[in-house]
């Protein structure tokens, strides 16, 4: 009969226990791993994304030929029923040289709401809904955060010139963002 010791720490462990005991750190360091690079893997389809529809926005931008407004509002937001009556005026006085797109973003009421309370179909040259994340991609890829009413400046040539993060009330507002953006007025 031979005397056989066990190796510290293993004392009472089968050899099949100590090769579960051992993989088990290896495995949750694998798990956490895993996890890593699934989040930096969703981090980069999440930039990719918003680079994609920046570049549809600037496509659309330069096929037009022309500076494009691009404004982002939701239902829920007030500032945004304030300001578009301004916007809807300014599309209709500027058509022919600047470009107005309406976007529906962040929305968590009635898409239509806004776009049919100030006849904006008329107006604005396209009516578009924001995709991505909780329908805020795009709104999100210019940097709108929580932000609300926000509006974009594009040059003739596809170019952000300018992202304003607020409500530009009165019309006199976005008037003069015009005209310092584009040298056009109504």
């Amino acid at each position: 009969m031979t005397n056989r010791r066990r190796p510290r720490g293993h004392a009472g462990k089968s050899p099949a226990g100590r090769s579960a005991q051992s993989r088990a750190p290896a495995a949750r360091g694998d798990r956490r791993g895993a996890s890593s690079k699934q989040g930096r893997a969703a981090s980069a389809h999440k930039a990719a994304v918003r680079r994609r529809q920046r570049a549809a926005v600037v496509a659309v931008a330069v096929s037009i030929r022309k500076p494009v407004v691009v404004n982002f509002f939701a239902s829920w937001c007030t500032a945004c029923q304030a300001e578009l009556p301004g916007f809807r005026q300014e599309a209709s006085a500027l058509k022919g040289k600047v470009t107005f797109i309406g976007v529906d973003s962040l929305e968590t009421g009635d898409k239509n709401f806004l776009p049919n309370l100030f006849h904006l179909a008329g107006a604005f040259a396209a009516l578009a809904r924001d995709v991505g994340p909780d329908g805020g991609g795009l709104h999100a890829a210019l940097g709108g955060g929580n932000t609300m009413p926000l509006t974009a400046f594009y040059g003739a040539d596809g170019r952000l010139l300018d992202v304003e993060r607020a409500a530009l009330v009165p019309v006199g507002a976005l008037q003069i963002k015009i005209a310092q953006l584009y040298g056009v007025s109504s």
